[in-house]
């Protein structure tokens, strides 16, 4: 599953749903959205050669953390999504609420954001929990709904998505409601017909804000993406800010550009973002590995990916297990690690794209199988040539 979750990690006022339902105005409803190794070897985790290197750096939860309002650790959490923020973001942010909910009687906005954090953790039932919680005490809270019709998503649950999102019927406009829903749709057999209806009313209905219009630019530029359509899906992200994108939206940018063999575009791009970071995300650095080696120049990047792959196996660290699955069908091509990762994916992320995913690495195993076959027997004729 890309976090990216992607494959995409929720706003807080602007969640990405999708959903398969009908209104009395013909309009199907309910959708959301919210985003590692060389060779056989596992690695030791990096031990420093000197004691003074700083490997990285964060500030201490003090008294004055505890003080933090609900809306100061929302706009934190926010900022979680853009390159190198994440992993320090949630991580403090989860410490935060945790204070929170141990000294004081938690509001329904408290559970939701742990709800967030927990999200992207890929505790996804805990998550789930968190929400029920906010929704009893506040059965009007969109974005509680509107999250917990993602996670259902995610897991593959139509029908619990489909459920929460009805809710969102007469408490958000036209549009969100649609986009929501029409997500949803899509991933639920219903791609051509979603996109050509979220087309439509996108183009008769303005999005409300900024943030509202890159969400739902995100969703059609992928629905797009996967119809085959790369050209039209890029003419989707150029409609944005490129300059100031989250990372779901980064990889999306990639997935596309290295469709279009767009690998040096893809590689000046990602490797400013990336070197500007002290924290790299794996989405980015993923994708910036994969443009290098199809370029054949360097092998920076690769490298190291390569190293964090490494740790991740040697943590069987299951967050990450699409990009693991991913890195061995693109730069390390390894089938059988490749399809060990994707079922591991598959075992908590369902949407599309974590389907194709296993189906791209189950097609690779299967090849490679073939091949061998069709070598042993060519082998084979050529002995019984030379004996007879």
């Amino acid at each position: 599953m890309q976090v990216i979750s992607g494959r995409l990690t929720p706003m807080i006022k602007h969640l990405k749903f999708y959903l398969n339902i009908q209104f009395h105005i013909n309009l199907v409803v309910v959708t959301s959205v919210l985003f590692l190794m060389v060779g056989n070897s596992i690695a030791a985790p990096y031990t420093p050669k000197d004691t003074s290197e700083v490997i990285a750096t964060w500030k201490v939860f003090n008294a004055t953390d505890k003080q933090m309002s609900l809306d100061d650790i929302s706009n934190f959490i926010e900022q979680g999504q853009y390159p190198g923020e994440a992993d320090y973001r949630y991580g403090r942010a989860k410490a935060w609420l945790q204070a929170k909910m141990a000294n004081a009687s938690p509001n329904a906005q408290t559970y939701y954001l742990y709800a967030r954090v927990l999200q992207h953790q890929h505790q996804f039932d805990r998550a789930i929990k968190a929400l029920e919680r906010s929704i009893e005490l506040k059965p009007t809270a969109i974005n509680s709904w509107l999250l917990k019709a993602n996670i259902h998503l995610v897991q593959g649950d139509i029908v619990g998505a489909r459920q929460a999102c009805l809710t969102l019927i007469g408490k958000a406009d036209i549009l969100l409601i649609s986009t929501c829903a029409l997500e949803v749709a899509s991933q639920n057999g219903k791609l051509v017909e979603s996109y050509q209806e979220l087309s439509r009313l996108y183009q008769l209905y303005q999005p409300n804000n900024e943030p509202e219009k890159r969400w739902i630019v995100q969703i059609l530029a992928d629905m797009a993406f996967k119809q085959g359509m790369a050209e039209e899906a890029l003419s989707y992200l150029n409609q944005l800010d490129m300059d100031n994108a989250p990372v779901s939206l980064l990889a999306l940018w990639s997935d596309i550009e290295l469709a279009l063999n767009q690998h040096q575009q893809v590689y000046d791009t990602l490797s400013s973002i990336v070197s500007q970071n002290t924290l790299q995300d794996d989405a980015l650095l993923l994708r910036l590995a994969i443009a290098e080696k199809s370029l054949g120049n360097t092998v920076k990047w690769q490298w190291s990916f390569a190293q964090r792959v490494k740790l991740r196996e040697q943590r069987q660290d299951s967050l990450h297990a699409f990009d693991l699955a991913k890195y061995y069908l693109n730069v390390d091509i390894q089938p059988k690690k490749a399809l060990y990762w994707a079922n591991i994916n598959w075992q908590v992320a369902r949407q599309d794209n974590d389907r194709i995913l296993l189906e791209q690495a189950k097609a690779l195993l299967r090849k490679t199988k073939n091949d061998k076959k069709s070598v042993q027997v060519s082998r084979n004729l050529s002995v019984d040539h030379v004996v007879s």
